[in-house]
């Protein structure tokens, strides 16, 4: 148990030596907090989501419009031809 926290205090500060010598710190910076890419992607994740809701939300609304119409008129477009001809 002991030989284990030891093993594990000498490989922390191996990785900070290491580190340092390196300046992998920057790196770790970069891997570690968001950048304007993440952001980005967060952004365009809510917005798809958003959009998904505002799609479903229609869909809802043409199914209760498809339900509640009227059939159509049968031979209306003839009907209209008819009149437009009478007109002219």
């Amino acid at each position: 148990m002991i030989q284990g926290l030891i093993a594990k205090k000498v490989l922390e500060l191996v990785i900070k030596k290491i580190e340092k010598k390196f300046d992998l710190g920057g790196i770790q910076k970069y891997v570690k907090e968001p950048n304007e890419l993440d952001v980005a992607y967060k952004q365009s994740q809510k917005t798809i989501s958003k959009q998904g809701k505002y799609i479903e939300q229609l869909e809802v609304k043409v199914a209760h419009l498809e339900k509640h119409s009227h059939p159509p008129i049968k031979n209306i477009e003839k009907r209209l031809k008819y009149l437009e001809r009478k007109l002219k």
